[in-house]
């Protein structure tokens, strides 16, 4: 797994997650914190990291071999953030190229607050490929220790710079603290930087605070370079319409990623 936490300067890192191996079952447990949420609701793309990580150590069990995240989908209600949300994953499909999750997100009290959907492509290693980090669910209770929390909203703390508010277009440096350990711009960062692109085109457009719920990223290439860049364009008249957004590597003026993306009235 390429996107698992790297080190307290790491921004994931820093998101509140936590991990239990339990009954052979690996949980993530997120801790909601100020730093974290948008108008009292937890980010999506923070979501996005839990559903990867604990979908992507189950699967990612072989140490010949890559296992990327090729695209999630992301659903989440738009409550108040409760005081943890625990993360279970289920293999829906398991071929030899190919792997397909599910993931469910409740609070304590068993409320379900939200559901990912994850695709996996393996890739065998090359001999010049960088070491490989390997993740079982036993030893991801350790990885996911407490390497402090984030001091600024993680929008702040990613350094979103935002170029064009109304047309959904902002952009993000590729810096040390938001690289994975393959060299590239870290999958929960790709995620927020759209979701920021979104939420700034309908919140500034229709004049209302708002939350992104949905998230769809289809994962097409690194970004090691950057400034990765959005390109957004609202699929219809309403604040509720669907949202298109292409991450940019500007560097090489390639597209990296593919996102959907809709939001809703902040509750």
């Amino acid at each position: 797994m390429t996107d698992m936490p790297g080190g307290e300067m790491s921004v994931p890192s820093r998101l509140g997650v936590q991990a239990r191996f339990e009954d052979a079952t690996l949980t993530l447990d997120l801790t909601p914190r100020p730093e974290t949420l948008h108008h009292g609701v937890v980010r999506a793309s923070v979501l996005s990291f839990v559903i990867d990580a604990v979908s992507g150590i189950a699967v990612d069990q072989d140490p010949d071999g890559w296992t990327l995240t090729s695209d999630m989908s992301v659903r989440m209600r738009a409550v108040p953030a409760p005081e943890r949300i625990s993360a279970v994953n289920t293999i829906l499909r398991q071929g030899r190229r190919s792997v397909t999750c599910k993931v469910e997100l409740t609070s304590d009290d068993g409320e379900s607050i939200a559901t990912g959907a994850v695709g996996f492509v393996k890739i065998p290693r090359r001999d010049t490929d960088p070491p490989k980090p390997f993740v079982t669910p036993e030893l991801a209770v350790a990885l996911f220790r407490d390497f402090g929390s984030l001091t600024r909203p993680l929008r702040d703390e990613a350094g979103i710079e935002v170029l064009d508010a109304a047309n959904g277009v902002v952009q993000v440096l590729v810096t040390p603290g938001l690289r994975n350990p393959a060299g590239t711009l870290q999958g929960a960062m790709v995620a927020l930087l759209a979701e920021a692109a979104a939420e700034d085109l309908v919140s500034t457009r229709f004049e209302t605070p708002c939350v992104v719920t949905e998230l769809d990223l289809r994962f097409l290439g690194q970004a090691p370079v950057g400034p990765v860049r959005t390109r957004s364009r609202l699929l219809g008249p309403g604040p509720d319409a669907s949202i298109e957004i292409e991450l940019v590597d500007t560097s090489t003026d390639k597209i990296t990623t593919l996102v959907y993306a809709r939001a809703v009235p902040a509750p």
